[in-house]
């Protein structure tokens, strides 16, 4: 309907649609001319009263021949008298609107010297039954034979021959509703993009062995083809060519084809069987899409890559095996291949795109070999059959929700080379009982095991940093939990709704417990809490029902809310000596019984012997077996000497092992101290290198502000500026200047 508003708006501009010039208007035997320079062209015709015309190779105008080599814009626009044309094989060009709505014409011969046909040239021509096409036709403007419902044949032998199509509504045969049958000459070498896209009608298709491209969406919605032979000159098919083509049953592909184009076949559900020949490299982007009827498809040993969606919704496709030569299966590859019940992939292959096999509810074993690096996100996610999975030993990463709502899967092993389990990885493995998880891991995503019903036990190796959120919510038979020291990060949720759930222990390097991670956790009956938690948030162990023994670690305790515990009928036990602590804390004094456990605490005590001239840091109560570091730090013109047991180390680090004191000396940088020339005993500077000849014992080197900036027993140091620096030797203290 649209073409024919255009139609309406032409007559409107039909004063100016032929372009003619007036002045050099002529007419002989009845048909109208214009001169262009040396070459005549027909001009306006529309009132032509003949039945028949035929057009000239040339004319004679003024005592002069012309050629004739072109037929105007509209030169015969709407002359439904017209039934017969000749079309000389001097005309180069067929002008826009040429013959558009000529309905009497039955057929039409364009001859082998035409390289132009213009847009809308035969428009609405209802009585064309055939069309040939010649060789030489370089370029067909949009809907050229729009809504000739008549015609049923095409002859087409341009070889070349390019088309500029705006919408599948511009394709040069548009509304050729009764178009059967499409001849390819011996000489065609490529066929244009949209030529026949949404002919309904069109079912004998012969393509000659001279065809080495087929253009872009070609032969789209060709719904009444049944058979395709694809010549073996042709190297590739272009993107979407028999796209929507249902009534295809049969396709025949040339072993000259290195490229079958995105969508070529897509949706094409009448196919039940596709050999791809040894010449294919690159199967395109859902180039098999929506193929539901295909049960069988051989994919050669030639073939490098499988694009994204290539297979999508093959769901009668039962068995595919995957050549050696495929390094990668692009996403969505076989998604929805729901009778696929096998599959085989080769080592060749390094990556497995995301969805690659989801929805292939039929698929019982899947084994990824070694060579694949990634599994993608989603990839076998919904293969609600698939019982066993056998991860190869170089995968690093398992994509988000690469397993997810595999409800057979019972058993799974992540091997040490993964690093990652993405979002939602095994989210909805109803059946899952085991998981071994590899010792590279260290992010477990947020939830990665959410909704595994059955996942009774599972061990997080010292690798894991990060546990996402919702990591294992909904592990209603998970029983026990312990969550080791490289922990540092664990999600809200992240074990909300553990029913079964009674023993917690949470490594030392958490600082936050979120809200709700262990929220209805109804069975807890103990938690620990590392010696670094800082806060546990807002509904943490809310409706923990059967909680009695909160055990915390911490030393200071952590910042808690009103709703982190739903009550504090419990014991609450904490470090020795931290019992006053927890009692004065807000919230945390609503523990009724609190206790303290067996670890000791103990007082390092620091201090200097003047201090007016320095003082030292690390003072305070540490655990029994813990370190605790002293720094002595001296003021204005002063420096550290040794502390009191003749230790000269500063920072200092002791063993706490009972209470203990530390007494740090200081000395003045005064006359006191000795200044020497270089060379004098065996000290001396050369630049900005201090050289010492101290017979391998240790010294000090101190700035003339009193920091100290080496201890050590090397024979030279380099300093980073020039000064004043004293070098401290056994019981002498030496001034040396650094230039």
């Amino acid at each position: 309907m649209k073409k024919y508003v255009r139609y309406l708006l032409v007559l409107l501009m039909c004063g100016s649609l032929t372009g003619v010039k007036a002045q050099k208007t002529f007419q002989v035997d009845g048909i109208n001319y214009y001169l262009d320079g040396s070459e005549a062209r027909v001009s306006d015709n529309r009132d032509y009263s003949g039945s028949k015309i035929v057009i000239p190779n040339s004319v004679l105008y003024d005592g002069k021949n012309y050629p004739v080599t072109s037929i105007a814009d509209s030169a015969f626009y709407s002359n439904w008298s017209l039934i017969e044309v000749t079309i000389p094989n001097s005309v180069t060009t067929i002008g826009e609107r040429a013959f558009t709505r000529c309905s009497g014409l039955t057929e039409v011969t364009i001859p082998n010297s035409v390289t132009t046909i213009g847009s809308y040239a035969f428009t609405g021509c209802r009585g064309l039954k055939t069309v040939t096409i010649g060789n030489s036709v370089m370029t067909i403007g949009i809907s050229a034979f729009d809504g000739c419902s008549g015609l049923t044949e095409v002859i087409w032998n341009a070889r070349n021959a390019k088309y500029y199509a705006v919408t599948f509504f511009d394709s040069p045969f548009s509304n050729c509703n009764r178009l059967t049958d499409f001849v390819f000459g011996e000489e065609v070498e490529h066929i244009p993009a949209l030529l026949c896209c949404e002919l309904a009608s069109l079912k004998n298709l012969v393509i000659g062995n001279s065809v080495t491209t087929i253009g872009k969406f070609a032969f789209t919605s060709c719904t009444g083809l049944q058979k395709v032979t694809i010549g073996n000159s042709v190297t590739a098919i272009g993107g979407g060519a028999f796209e929507g083509c249902s009534g295809l049953t049969t396709v025949t592909i040339g072993n000259s084809v290195t490229t079958i184009g995105g969508r070529a076949f897509t949706s094409c559900s009448g196919l039940t069987e596709v050999t791809i020949p040894n010449s294919v490299t690159t199967i395109g982007d859902s180039a098999f899409e929506g193929c539901t009827g295909l049960i069988t498809v051989t994919i050669p040993n030639s073939v490098t890559e499988i694009g994204a969606c290539a297979f999508y919704d093959c769901s009668g496709l039962t068995t595919v095996t995957i050549p050696n030569s495929v390094t990668d299966i692009g996403g969505e590859a076989f998604s929805y291949c729901s009778g696929l019940t096998e599959v085989t992939i080769p080592n060749s292959v390094t990556t497995i795109g995301g969805g690659a096999f989801k929805g292939c509810s039929g698929l019982t074993e899947v084994t990824i070999p070694n060579s694949v690096t990634t599994i993608g996100g989603g990839a076998f996610k919904g293969c609600s059959g698939l019982t066993t999975v056998t991860i190869g030993n170089s995968v690093t990463t398992i994509g988000g929700r690469a397993f997810t709502s595999c409800s057979g899967l019972t058993e799974v092993t992540i091997p040490n080379s993964v690093t990652t389990i993405g979002d939602s990885a095994f989210e909805g493995c109803t059946g899952l009982k085991t998981v071994t998880i590899g010792n590279s891991v260290t992010t477990i995503g947020s939830s990665a095991f959410e909704d595994c019903t059955e996942l009774t036990e599972v061990s997080i190796p010292n690798s894991v940093t990060n546990i996402g959120s919702s990591a294992f919510e909904d592990c209603t038979e998970l029983t026990e939990v312990s969550i080791p020291n490289s922990v540092t990060n664990i999600g809200s949720s992240a074990f909300e709704d553990c029913t079964e759930l009674k023993t917690v222990t949470i490594g030392n390097s958490v600082t936050t417990i979120k809200s709700f991670t262990f929220s209805w956790c109804t069975q807890m009956e103990s938690v620990t809490i590392g010696e670094k938690v800082e806060s546990i948030e807002d509904f943490a162990f809310s409706h923990c029902d059967n909680l009695t023994a909160v055990i915390s670690k911490a030393m200071t305790p952590p910042q808690i809310w009103a709703m982190t515990f739903d009550d504090y009928a419990m014991t609450l036990y904490v470090p020795a000596g931290c019992k006053p602590k927890y009692a004065e804390a807000k919230y945390w004094n609503n523990f009724t019984d609190i206790r303290e456990t067996g670890v000791t605490l103990h007082t390092v005590t620091a201090n200097a012997t003047d201090e007016t001239m320095g003082y030292v840091m690390g003072a305070g109560e540490y655990p029994q077996g813990s370190t605790a570091t002293l720094v002595a730090v001296p003021f204005g013109q002063n420096y550290f000497v040794r502390w009191n047991d003749g230790n000269t180390d500063n920072p200092r680090t002791i063993t706490v092992t009972g209470d203990m004191t530390f007494t740090a000396e200081f000395a003045p940088v005064g006359s006191a101290v000795e200044t020497l020339e270089n060379g004098e005993r065996g000290i001396y500077a050369t630049g900005r290198t201090l050289h010492v000849e101290n017979g391998g014992e240790s010294y000090r080197v101190y700035t003339a502000a009193g920091r100290l900036v080496y201890t050590g027993n090397d024979s030279s140091v380099t300093l980073s500026a020039p000064g004043m620096y004293i070098v401290h030797t056994g019981d002498r203290s030496q001034k040396v200047a650094v230039k």
